[in-house]
């Protein structure tokens, strides 16, 4: 793990799709412990950049295609050796609402029908009209899209990123909604590195 004490840098290189929480820690609650949970159960590969202020932290929030990648070696290494991401992100807008945006329209499509039966108590919006512009994901320099398949976005709302302390003490993990969404994103992101997603 790299880090300047107010922010850290974590990378793990496993299966061709990639897991990003670029706005992990304290930036957006919960993002990063939702990327840690699928990599680590479905054997994906990881990038996190985290805020780790006791407060504040929401300063250190970056626009992912406003972060100067090209400075950060260890983003490097992922996108080289992944071929399609999914990025986890937060928002504090409505609480029913998450936003599924990014350029693998493919992608997308066939998650929000697998999210839409497991949490159909969420509206899940992924019509890029209907997105807040900032949550689209579809700027092409933004770290998802920047794999050869290029990615899915998604913007989830505070009951989706809900964590509890783990059994062990020292960290936090998925819980309630969150642990649902997860455990749909380990099953999909596992059948995604088998098969790779179906045509739109």
């Amino acid at each position: 793990m790299a880090g300047s004490g107010d922010t850290s840098e974590y990378l793990h290189l496993g299966g061709s799709l990639g897991l990003v929480a670029i706005h992990g820690g304290g930036i957006e609650p919960g993002t990063e412990e939702i990327a840690r949970f699928v990599a680590y159960h479905s054997g994906a590969s990881l990038y996190v950049y985290a805020g780790r202020r006791s407060t504040g932290n929401l300063s250190l929030h970056r626009p992912s295609h406003r972060m100067k990648l090209e400075y950060r070696p260890l983003v490097m290494q992922f996108l080289n050796h992944v071929n399609m991401a999914i990025s986890i992100h937060g928002h504090g807008r409505n609480e029913r609402c998450a936003y599924v945006g990014g350029l693998h329209q493919a992608m997308v499509h066939q998650f929000v029908v697998v999210a839409l039966a497991a949490l159909s108590h969420y509206e899940w919006i992924f019509d890029p009209e209907s997105i807040p512009l900032e949550m689209r994901g579809r700027n092409p320099n933004n770290i998802v899209n920047l794999p050869p398949a290029q990615g899915m976005q998604l913007e989830l709302p505070r009951d989706l990123r809900r964590t509890k302390p783990a059994a062990d003490g020292r960290k936090l993990e998925p819980a309630g909604d969150a642990l649902v969404l997860s455990r749909l994103l380990v099953s999909y992101v596992s059948m995604l590195m088998d098969n790779g997603p179906r045509n739109a």
